[in-house]
């Protein structure tokens, strides 16, 4: 995307540190970012919000920006949210008969943004209203990041609302949106397809220090989660490991999958933003990331990647260079994901 070099920013890592000197930077991060999953937030049926989770996160969150820093939520499930109560609107609206000889009915996914979206935000408020949080919407379009104007005016109203102690839950306007492309990560651009896309872009845009995204596996392996050596990584530096990641099947109920998620950490990455993916299903997970624990995939161009606690395999016994032109497809580590 054209527009995404006019707020990339370039940060020098000419100095690795140990993964335990990156897990202290994230600790002490002041402006924060976490992008939470459509996986994370909706339930196993794919249909509604997992209240009990989506609860214990907003409270985590609250925490953080109760504890004096800024924190900046991605969020997906306005589409789970609103199928559920687009089919809950059929059943009221459909003769008992009509419901039994009918086939099985799909909402189409801009609708069930629509009527999805301004529930999704109701919860949010009377979430973190219980600790004494205020929080906005904001939604946001490819051709927002791309119009000057419009970029201006969202970093003006985003910079406001966290000067003012307001945390802004950001989405991507599904009922505007045009359909998800494929594309590539190419010279430091990248383009809104998902909101691991989004929470990439925001969080160079603003500055943010530490962007964790939630899903529902534990982070990065080095084989197929569940296979013989299989092994959860536990950081890697984008710019030291080559050759391609193999992916499984991604979420049902997302978008994006683990390779939307590293294309978009790898880009962040390179600007100099710490990365964290990570659990979302796991207890305390985001308190635990800013308490400087070790858990999930640290991503970052500051991480030694001959630190001790990196699980990821040397090429040949050495640590081979990346050129930053290559498609993100390419530059991949040598892991696997799910």
């Amino acid at each position: 995307m054209a527009g995404a070099r006019s707020f990339a920013r370039t940060v020098s890592t000419s100095t690795l540190r140990p993964l335990s000197n990156v897990l202290d930077e994230v600790a002490s991060s002041q402006r924060v970012l976490l992008k939470l999953g459509t996986a994370v937030i909706t339930r196993d049926d794919e249909c509604g919000i997992a209240l009990g989770r989506l609860a214990a996160i907003a409270e985590q969150a609250a925490e953080l920006q109760n504890s004096g820093r800024s924190v900046i939520l991605v969020t997906s499930g306005s589409v789970g949210f609103g199928k559920m109560l687009l089919h809950e609107q059929k059943r009221l609206s459909t003769p008992m008969g009509a419901l039994r000889r009918g086939k099985d009915w799909t909402p189409d996914p801009r609708a069930a943004a629509a009527v999805g979206q301004p529930s999704l935000m109701a919860l949010y408020q009377s979430l973190f209203q219980q600790y004494g949080v205020r929080c906005a919407q904001v939604l946001v379009t490819q051709n927002d990041f791309e119009r000057p104007s419009t970029l201006a005016n969202l970093t003006s109203t985003m910079e406001e609302l966290m000067k003012l102690n307001i945390i802004p839950l950001v989405n991507e306007n599904d009922v505007m949106s045009d359909p998800a492309t494929t594309d590539s990560d190419l010279k430091g651009t990248i383009s809104l397809k998902d909101n691991d896309s989004l929470a990439a872009m925001l969080a160079v845009q603003f500055n943010v220090k530490a962007m964790v995204c939630l899903s529902d596996v534990d982070g990065v392996y080095t084989a197929p989660p569940g296979s013989a050596g299989a092994r959860l990584i536990s950081s890697y530096n984008p710019d030291a490991i080559a050759n391609k990641v193999e992916f499984g099947q991604k979420s049902s109920v997302g978008r994006g999958g683990m390779e939307a998620k590293l294309g978009a950490s790898l880009f962040a990455a390179r600007k100099g933003v710490h990365v964290v993916i990570a659990n979302g299903f796991r207890p305390n997970v985001v308190l635990d990331t800013f308490n400087g624990k070790g858990v999930g995939t640290m991503i970052s161009a500051a991480v030694d990647p001959e630190s001790p606690s990196t699980d990821v395999p040397l090429i040949n016994g050495s640590i081979s260079g990346i050129d930053e032109a290559l498609p993100v497809e390419n530059v991949l580590p040598q892991v696997h994901a799910v």
